[in-house]
């Protein structure tokens, strides 16, 4: 039957919406929402449920995509061509109902949104060979965009209330904090349009998707080391301010390599007891528990 139209209306191809009611057994065909294993091809799963009430509309409403036969007429079907607004919001519709029914494999370690900007667990890569390999990220560069991203709104806060105040100062210096605070608020945002769905998400979630909002948090950073450096050369004599500004950005770099160097143990792949072990030759990299290599 048609839903909310009058019996013996003609049923249109795609356009009308249908509904498979079994009078026996008082049931409607509905879609359970699951896929059939290979020998049903990956089929969706379909039932008789006389519980319909509690599925959504989309599980138990039907259409018919095709009619064969041959006294019809041929017709085209171009003037129900979705527009591109209408593929756009089904196309995001689908991906958030197929993200949402992902489920963790078995011994898979999944994370929560929270963990992930502190660094706090890790992701197995490999751990069934000889050679272990753990992807944890570089923890200082971690921490280090972390606090970068917490100093940002006082950095705005402070340029909004010195451009509130009309406070004089070289148009040099007035300058770079103004391009600062305008490059490091696009970063801020795309670090944030990248990790704030995620907490809207039911699908499970893994250390890697934090990735590309890491980038920004990245780039984030370097500007404002690099403001931080130049603020704190400008304090210096003139002599002196070029010296410590190359001293600063060297430190920072030399200190993301080195800290690189140190876990690269844990890309390039681990032999021997876990980290948990006191004989391991990693014991001195487990800074936190919640690290399982």
């Amino acid at each position: 039957e048609i839903p909310g139209r009058p019996h013996g209306e003609v049923i249109k191809a795609v356009e009308t919406r249908l509904v498979f009611y079994h009078s026996i057994l008082g049931c409607l065909l509905t879609s359970t929402g699951k896929t059939l294993p290979k020998w049903g091809s990956d089929q969706d799963e379909v039932s008789c449920n006389s519980n319909y009430h509690q599925f959504d509309d989309r599980q138990h409403v039907w259409n018919v995509e095709n009619i064969y036969y041959p006294k019809l007429p041929n017709a085209t079907f171009s003037h129900l061509a979705p527009s591109f607004l209408s593929r756009f919001v089904e196309l995001h519709r689908v991906m958030l109902d197929i993200n949402a029914a992902l489920k963790p494999k078995e011994g898979e370690v999944t994370s929560q949104p929270w963990e992930w900007p502190l660094d706090y667990q890790g992701q197995w890569f490999c751990s069934a060979t000889k050679k272990r390999v753990y992807m944890l990220g570089n923890p200082i560069i971690f921490w280090t965009n972390l606090a970068c991203l917490a100093f940002f709104p006082v950095l705005y806060a402070w340029d909004a209330f010195k451009e509130r105040r009309k406070h004089m100062e070289p148009a040099k210096w007035k300058r770079a904090r103004g391009t600062t605070v305008s490059a490091c608020g696009w970063l801020f945002l795309g670090w944030f349009l990248h990790y704030a769905p995620f907490w809207c998400m039911g699908r499970v979630a893994y250390f890697h998707h934090y990735f590309p909002a890491f980038l920004f948090s990245c780039m984030l950073s370097a500007v404002i080391i690099s403001y931080a450096a130049l603020a704190f050369s400008a304090m210096l004599p003139e002599l002196l301010g070029p010296v410590a500004y190359h001293t600063v950005i060297g430190g920072a770099l030399a200190g993301a390599v080195c800290s690189f160097y140190i876990f690269s143990p844990l890309v390039y792949g681990m032999e021997g007891p876990p980290a948990s072990d006191p004989s391991s030759a990693f014991r001195h990299l487990l800074w936190l528990e919640s690290w399982q290599f």
